[in-house]
């Protein structure tokens, strides 16, 4: 089954609030709208936004992904990005809408879909507005001393990406009987290895965003997550797909402090709750996340693609051998690293 794709932007007014606009269902929504054909998503999204508000934004980075029932028997796949203002924000309503909204990340209103929620969640983290977010900038000075612990877990979260992205990089080589073949591991190939590590992504990191959006947990997590054994059949889908929860648990962590690595996130496991710290919940999906990369990389010894290196964690002196990866992930070191601590 195919679904009508729309692409919707999150972004803020100059004064910081994010733009919303209200439908003629007398729901909130982001703004943006149906792709058409020969658009790409980026370049769709910023012409919806001048024609729904008479302003300019730039496209940036994927939020999130995900099937979305619009009213009964209507379902539309929607994609969000990060957005930011090019010009001045003097927005002027066009008749798709009745009005335009600003709200504050941790004040939105009712009558807002979850995913947009959820969305605008990720997006507050990354733009370090979210109210679960360190005092002040966590990168400098006594703020960075002060969390060194999720500074590190941050830490992991990019070299978690990085690993991610060499990996994948080199299973898109294969041939696709290659990429299917039954081979000696956990998991019986390396595409259902690797689509299990997605998708366990997806669980742990679902968790995370909830309990740190106030949002109750999810109430049934087999079927959102693990319905579907395998849903990527090729490695295109699911590099790409894996790329966008690597950016998801990235933004999450950029918004932790030390104080709160403490706060419990709970899972309904349908039989009984389970209780884990942030964490402890955030070092088991790192550890997970290894194990099965560890897997992948032991199985392609056994193809035409050599393994790539996978053993190494961000050592000063090799910075120049992650030029490539970094220029294609959009990464810096000093993002990484904007200080060097005793």
């Amino acid at each position: 089954m195919t679904y009508p794709v729309s692409v919707k932007g999150v972004f803020c007014a100059p004064d910081g609030r994010v733009v919303l606009l209200k439908n003629e269902r007398e729901e909130w929504e982001l703004p943006g709208g149906r792709i058409e054909d020969g658009e790409t998503p980026a370049g769709c999204l910023a012409r919806e936004v001048e024609e729904e508000l008479g302003v300019r934004v730039r496209v940036g980075a994927p939020l999130d992904s995900y099937l979305f029932e619009v009213v009964p028997g209507k379902t539309v796949f929607i994609v969000t990005h990060a957005c930011t203002l090019e010009d001045g924000f003097v927005p002027v309503l066009s008749h798709e809408h009745k009005e335009i909204g600003l709200f504050a990340a941790d004040a939105l209103p009712g009558r807002l879909a979850e995913g947009y929620c959820a969305s605008i969640a990720t997006w507050a983290a990354a733009e370090a507005v979210s109210p679960f977010a360190p005092k002040g900038n966590p990168m400098v000075g006594h703020e960075l001393e002060r969390d060194r612990l999720s500074r590190h877990l941050l830490t992991e979260a990019y070299n978690n990406g990085w690993a991610n992205h060499r990996l994948l990089r080199a299973c898109a080589q294969l041939s696709q009987e290659d990429f299917r073949a039954p081979r000696t591991g956990f998991f019986p190939s390396i595409k259902a290895t690797l689509n299990h590590i997605l998708t366990v992504d997806w669980f742990y990191i679902d968790a995370l965003e909830r309990e740190a959006r106030g949002a109750p947990p999810h109430p049934d997590y087999r079927s959102e997550f693990f319905a579907v054994e395998e849903p990527f059949d090729t490695c295109a889908a699911l590099w790409e797909a894996q790329r966008a929860s690597d950016r998801r648990l990235i933004a999450y962590c950029r918004a932790l402090s030390d104080e709160g690595l403490g706060r419990v996130v709970t899972i309904d496991r349908g039989d009984g709750f389970q209780h884990d710290t942030r964490q402890r919940l955030l070092a088991h999906l790192f550890g997970h996340q290894i194990h099965h990369r560890g897997q992948v990389h032991a199985m392609l010894s056994s193809t035409p693609v050599a393994p790539p290196q996978l053993d190494e964690f961000f050592a000063a002196g090799e910075a120049p051998l992650r030029t490539r990866d970094f220029q294609e992930l959009g990464w810096t070191e000093a993002e990484i690293w904007p200080l060097q601590l005793p």
